[in-house]
């Protein structure tokens, strides 16, 4: 059997925030952080498939984190253990009647009966609900959900940079059937195709290979709008965003450090007021762990 490589070190929590806005920002398949438990120390690991790409993706990391630790520990791992390394970290999660099941535990775990369940197994390379700015964003469905209880399938929620789907998904799971989800990574909407299979018991949102302009392009508006970006291409790309939701509709942000909450904010009130200058704005905010989202209702 082949053998594939581990690159692990400690990292002071300093380092943790910036590094793991830096994982979202790139979908890296390689890398991660872990803590075992809340009084261990931080870990970053890498899985790679040989040792120069090991190598190769150390030296481009070091060059965006200069004070990354002089000392990783290499280890070798067999083939069988690197496809699988990643389902350790991916654990089921869910939020009122919304379940997420790693898609290797369907037959292990049961949900309640008329729960919305969705199967999900994206790899390492994209979302698979654990991170906190994907969960924020589920919250905010189901709370769009429980404010319009009434003929979901008569809304429209856009999933922009959808990454695995996993959104998109858990609104066809809740019952909507106007669902949009676009990504500019064409693997990450292969990845949304093949979690769509592996949901045939949902009906399939539309997906698309697009940026934010391409997105929104035609007119395409949506009544909840949302967007799982981080803030240094929210803020540059804020104007399809405003102009993709319906006048009534909602636009959630996630993908926001706590710290950069204010930020952008501010940038998005301005903005809308320009853009909008008749309409009556609404903003909540939420936090999880380090991030943040930011809603902005559109009356």
């Amino acid at each position: 059997m082949s053998q594939q490589v581990e690159l692990r070190a400690r990292i002071p929590e300093t380092m943790v925030d910036p590094l793991e806005a830096y994982f979202c920002e790139t979908e890296t398949p390689y890398w991660g952080i872990m803590q075992k438990e809340i009084t261990d120390p931080y870990e970053l690991f890498g899985i790679f498939p040989d040792a120069s790409t090991a190598e190769r993706e150390l030296s481009a990391l070091r060059e965006e984190f200069k004070d990354l630790p002089e000392d990783f520990e290499l280890s070798e791992i067999v083939d069988a253990d690197w496809q699988n390394a990643y389902k350790a970290f991916v654990k089921p999660w869910s939020d009122r009647q919304l379940h997420w099941i790693p898609l290797w535990e369907r037959d292990t775990i049961q949900a309640p009966t008329g729960s919305a369940v969705v199967f999900l197994d994206a790899g390492m390379a994209f979302g698979t609900g654990a991170h906190e700015t994907t969960r924020l964003c589920a919250r905010r469905l189901l709370d769009y959900l429980e404010e319009n209880p009434d003929s979901p399938e008569e809304h429209t929620i856009i999933d922009a940079g959808c990454g695995s789907g996993v959104l998109a998904l858990s609104a066809s799971a809740l019952g909507f059937r106007k669902i949009y989800g676009f990504d500019f990574d064409p693997e990450a909407i292969t990845v949304c195709h093949s979690n769509a299979e592996a949901n045939s018991h949902l009906a399939k949102p539309e997906f698309a290979v697009a940026d934010l302009e391409a997105g929104f392009a035609g007119g395409r508006r949506g009544d909840l709008v949302l967007a799982n970006i981080q803030t240094d291409v929210l803020i540059p790309h804020s104007a399809p965003l405003i102009h993709g939701v319906k006048n009534g509709g909602t636009l959630a942000l996630s993908g926001i450090l706590t710290k950069e909450l204010k930020q952008v904010q501010e940038h998005f009130e301005k903005q809308i007021a320009t853009q909008r200058p008749d309409v009556e704005l609404k903003i909540e905010s939420r936090e999880d762990g380090e991030w943040g989202d930011l809603l902005f209702r559109i009356t």
